[in-house]
């Protein structure tokens, strides 16, 4: 459960990294801004229902080039992304999952 919780914690640090109005999604496989934040939100909404099913979803969206990833080298933080990104996956290793 610990584990969900610091999911949700990487997920709203991207969702406001994405809240942004330099966002650029044109080379991911959202087509708006509004797009990529409903999906975080739904992502939110399921980890916080104990929905375990979002995580094979969340290892594509975090994954190299995978659709964060392509966002934040459009929007300029592909720095802060290898940071998330790391958290996200020393989360999953240390979950076992």
């Amino acid at each position: 459960m610990e584990s969900q919780i610091l999911f949700v914690e990487i997920l709203r640090e991207v969702r406001n990294l994405i809240d942004s109005p330099y966002t650029d999604v044109t080379w991911s496989s959202y087509n708006t801004t509004e797009e990529v934040l409903s999906a975080v939100d739904i992502y939110i909404i399921r980890l916080t229902e104990r929905d375990n099913s979002v995580l094979s979803e969340l290892k594509l969206f975090f994954a190299p080039t995978g659709p964060l990833q392509d966002i934040s080298i459009n929007s300029g933080w592909s720095n802060k992304y290898l940071d998330i990104s790391s958290r996200f996956d020393d989360i999953i290793y240390d979950s076992h999952i």
